[in-house]
């Protein structure tokens, strides 16, 4: 009996310890994950200035062409100085942020645009997130403001910092909130909640952190430091973009070698590993001569190697057909063509 007493008075301490021990390992990542995110935002901070001594201004918060194409946002034009140079290169930037030839791009989720205790990393389409928005009197339709339009001095004027909801893609090129008068107020406010408060990133490139009980006539100072934009420049679509934890699986597709295209699927999951979305991309292989580089346009060079959309499956597309009519017929053979075909017809056969 005084055996078995023993062995329950030891489990007992054990359950104490680790009741004990795993608040505080759960603290230190936490810790660790806020760390992160404010390193996030100093990176930010360091392109926003090398973007500056380059051009001489700030990036516009978003490329709107006069139609009202959104082309490109601030997020897209930091790529080159946040180590991303090749991707950015790979951008059409004459072509809506969404368009098919820069879904390639776009879809990438870039870890630097996100805070790292937020698990929602996409789109339900397949966009990589950002999880901080900007200053919309900084980045706006069009905008191209400068560090003299400071009127209150780099060190009090806000950049960006985490949202607490509502999360859009990184290259959406409306990627600007108003900061609000109260922290952590709902998915439209700044903060992150478990936190209660959050960082933001200012002009001079510091970081802080403010709590959610910082008073409403600092954060409203902050919010109406000028510049100041009309309504109209900072007007933003009426978007609401469905978000979770979404992977991208790549699988080539096998095709005849002598082709110059090479074809690949890829397959958005989400957390359960269910397919929600498939994708059919083309890429060219071929090595152009020097003679034909420069017979081409500086476009066509920049984007000739990027991987083509050329077809989204849904749980309604007919595959077969869709497959017949796509380039994909004139680079496989008919026994490759009933691989691929048996290949993503169990693939859509998952689609919700």
């Amino acid at each position: 009996m005084q055996r078995w007493v023993s062995i329950v008075v030891v489990l007992l301490l054990i359950v104490l310890v680790l009741g004990l021990l795993l608040p505080a390992v759960q603290q230190s990542r936490e810790g660790a994950r806020k760390s992160t995110s404010k390193m996030n935002l100093k990176q930010i901070g360091l392109a926003m200035h090398n973007y500056a001594d380059a051009h001489r201004c700030l990036p516009s918060g978003g490329v709107i062409r006069e139609d009202g194409t959104p082309l490109q946002g601030w997020m897209t034009m930091y790529l080159p100085f946040m180590d991303a140079s090749p991707d950015f290169n790979r951008i059409n930037m004459q072509t809506a942020w969404n368009s098919p030839v820069n879904r390639d791009v776009t879809e990438t989720v870039r870890p630097y645009y996100l805070n790292p205790s937020v698990q929602a990393n996409s789109t339900s389409t397949g966009y990589g997130l950002t999880h901080y928005l900007g200053n919309p009197h900084l980045l706006y339709r069009n905008s191209s403001a400068t560090f003299e339009q400071m009127e209150n001095g780099t060190a009090h004027t806000w950049f960006t910092g985490e949202v607490a909801g509502y999360f859009q893609p990184w290259a959406y090129p409306f990627n600007w909130r108003s900061l609000g008068t109260q922290l952590c107020d709902g998915p439209a406010s700044f903060g992150y909640p478990a936190w209660q408060g959050g960082h933001l990133l200012f002009a001079d490139g510091s970081v802080s952190f403010f709590s959610e009980k910082t008073s409403a006539v600092i954060l409203e100072k902050f919010a109406t430091a000028p510049p100041v934009p009309t309504r109209e420049q900072i007007a933003v679509p009426e978007k609401r973009f469905q978000t979770g934890i979404f992977y991208w699986k790549q699988m080539s597709l096998q095709t005849e070698p002598d082709r110059d295209h090479t074809y690949f699927a890829k397959v958005l999951e989400n957390s359960d590993q269910q397919p929600v979305l498939i994708q059919l991309f083309r890429s060219n292989h071929k090595e152009l001569s020097e003679e034909e580089q420069q017979q081409m346009h500086l476009e066509d060079q920049r984007t000739f190697s990027v991987p083509r959309l050329i077809l989204q499956i849904s749980k309604t597309t007919d595959l077969q057909q869709a497959l017949k009519d796509s380039p994909l017929s004139n680079d496989t053979n008919e026994a490759q063509m009933q691989v691929i075909h048996t290949r993503l017809e169990s693939l859509q056969k998952q689609l919700p």
